[in-house]
């Protein structure tokens, strides 16, 4: 019976030592005392550092925000250039905490790898540069062109979708990565370029010379969402980055603003109260600092206001926002009542 009864024991240990090591929640956060956050490129959408020296673009204002969450500082953060190739051994071998974008969701990725998306960060369009695009009137301009374009399955497939869909006989021409796509449509050696508008834009705004007769084409390829993404064992953290997510999105749906936040610190609303940390006891279940939206709103302020100076019109970029309004202004964003 002893004997029985150790059995027991030592397996339940075993056991809940196995749960523990797989959701890790923040215990390595914490442990490092910042956020590592991936990003898919150097680029002056994603993530770069300016003439100061300080972290830049919409990577580094998910990271900060996560930080906030975390920490109650902006500050905590280590930005980590992944491929999308190695996002699941850099999270899965903690790397990073959190990779922003950078792998496509799909049913392959879903049962292949440890990337769990948590929620859309953003929407964008897949489409084109051209060449001497000033007399084209439709894409049938461009019949029998070249493509320059990175290899990237993902990206391929919609292209070849497109191409089959309205008969084109594009020459798609897959380049290992973006810098040697990039170099070759510069050197003309393909006539349009594709991939996603906000590279694309970031392409055409910083690009110093040899993008003369160059524009982007109005045609969308497709559309495709951007996502946080986490390891699918770490439950607990993956909670606490879905609730954030969903907080940012929620301070815009109810109107919340750096200007009026702190007005709405006595509203008897539970949602409301729960997010701003009036009621400080939800956020405190998912371990984070009680009052870190309140500060986020001060600093950042909300989903909105953060699109609109990453890549909208208080951006570089002036990128529409479209898809990423909310869903109650034409869009696909929504959010969930906190309670």
């Amino acid at each position: 019976m002893k004997l029985k009864s150790w059995l027991c024991c030592a397996l339940l240990s075993i056991t809940t030592g196995t749960a523990v090591a797989a959701d890790a929640g923040l215990h390595y956060i914490n442990m490092r005392g910042a956020v590592r956050c991936g990003t898919p490129s150097d680029n002056k959408i994603f993530a770069y550092k300016d003439d100061n020296g300080a972290w830049q673009g919409i990577s580094v204002e998910m990271c900060r925000i996560i930080s906030t969450a975390v920490f109650g500082s902006s500050e905590r953060i280590k930005m980590v250039q992944v491929p999308d190739t190695m996002v699941s051994k850099a999270l899965s071998t903690n790397k990073i905490d959190v990779m922003i974008g950078g792998l496509p969701y799909s049913a392959t990725n879903e049962a292949s790898t440890k990337a769990a998306p948590i929620g859309v960060i953003y929407y964008d369009r897949m489409v084109f540069l051209a060449q001497n695009a000033a007399d084209a009137k439709s894409m049938t301009a461009f019949k029998g062109e070249k493509v320059c374009i990175v290899h990237d399955n993902d990206d391929i497939n919609r292209l070849q979708a497109y191409n089959d869909r309205y008969q084109l006989n594009l020459q798609i021409m897959p380049y290992k990565n973006a810098a040697q796509a990039r170099e070759n449509f510069l050197l003309k050696r393909c006539r349009l370029y594709a991939g996603n508008s906000m590279l694309l834009q970031d392409m055409l705004v910083n690009t110093p010379s040899g993008m003369d007769g160059v524009e982007m084409l109005p045609e969308t390829i497709d559309e495709r969402p951007f996502y946080l993404f986490a390891d699918k064992d770490n439950t607990s953290l993956r909670s606490a980055l879905k609730w954030i997510l969903n907080a940012m999105k929620l301070a815009e749906d109810i109107g919340l603003t750096t200007e009026n936040y702190n007005m709405n610190l006595s509203s008897k609303d539970p949602s409301t109260r729960n997010l701003l940390g009036t009621d400080d006891a939800l956020w405190k279940r998912f371990n984070l600092e009680p009052t870190w939206v309140q500060t986020m709103l001060k600093e950042r302020g909300n989903y909105g206001d953060i699109f609109e100076k990453s890549f909208g019109e208080k951006s570089r970029f002036k990128i529409k926002r479209g898809k990423n309004n909310l869903l109650k202004n034409g869009g696909l964003m929504f959010s969930e009542q906190f309670l």
